[in-house]
């Protein structure tokens, strides 16, 4: 009997599986992004005001005891005080890991993505609060504070890092509270490092704390917030698991 002609073995070269993993996606093939959990979700921006309030004014007492509390800081941070204050500069959820004591991307992805899904409308209400108010940075006024973070022309209240830190530290303590001391620990941490730096007078932190506290409570009642709490209960007793060796630390 005869024997069947081999064909030759053919090498598809890595560019094509490139162009075809493109052209997938520009088709519509691959798998479609994951939606948003906080979609049809508006916070009620005349109550956030509300709680807000108003920067202090010229002259007055609260004013005063913000330009000390700054002077303050400025004669008495070190190079160690700064250091921590710069760990907190950026605003990434990634930030709390340690105080979960697991990796966010490899084991919660979806709480990864979601959680900054519904602080960004914090972040927005903020921006309009700050147009309202347009209260300028205090060494925008205060020539003699001299800051030790990127400067930043922004108006200034109330502070977007301490409504970020707080909303984020308290939806994350909502999903997980066996782990809730230790992630609101580091939202004060985050919190405190601008005023260390001079970024923020102390009534702007205090503002953006309360907008941040107010904010999450409307969002937890909401029932996207519940939605996405039950879809992710997989992923919270994930989170759950501590390191074999313990807890690290959160914060100095």
């Amino acid at each position: 009997m005869g024997q069947t002609a081999r064909q030759p073995s053919v090498k598809i070269p890595v560019s094509v599986f490139a162009w075809a993993l493109v052209a997938g996606v520009c088709a519509g093939t691959m798998a479609p992004a994951r939606a948003n959990p906080a979609d049809g979700l508006a916070l009620n921006l005349a109550s956030l005001a509300d709680v807000v309030g108003k920067p202090p004014l010229q002259g007055s007492d609260r004013l005063k005891r913000d330009l000390a509390v700054l002077r303050w800081q400025q004669f008495a941070r070190n190079s160690e005080l700064v250091g921590h204050a710069w760990t907190y500069l950026g605003r990434e959820i990634g930030r709390f890991q340690a105080a979960i004591g697991s990796d966010f991307e490899k084991t919660a992805p979806r709480i990864a993505a979601g959680v900054p899904q519904f602080v960004h409308l914090v972040d927005e209400a903020k921006n309009q609060l700050k147009v309202a108010h347009a209260r300028s940075r205090p060494f925008l006024t205060h020539p003699d504070l001299k800051p030790c973070l990127p400067l930043e022309s922004s108006q200034s209240y109330p502070s977007g890092h301490a409504a970020w830190y707080v909303s984020t530290s308290l939806l994350l303590a909502d999903l997980l509270p066996e782990r809730r001391e230790r992630l609101l620990a580091v939202g004060h941490q985050g919190m405190a490092a601008r005023v260390t730096c001079g970024m923020h007078y102390p009534s702007d932190v205090e503002a953006g704390q309360r907008l941040g506290e107010a904010a999450v409570t409307q969002i937890l009642l909401s029932p996207q917030w519940q939605r996405f709490k039950r879809s992710v209960q997989p992923e919270v007793k994930a989170l759950m698991k501590p390191p074999a060796a313990g807890m690290p630390v959160v914060y100095d």
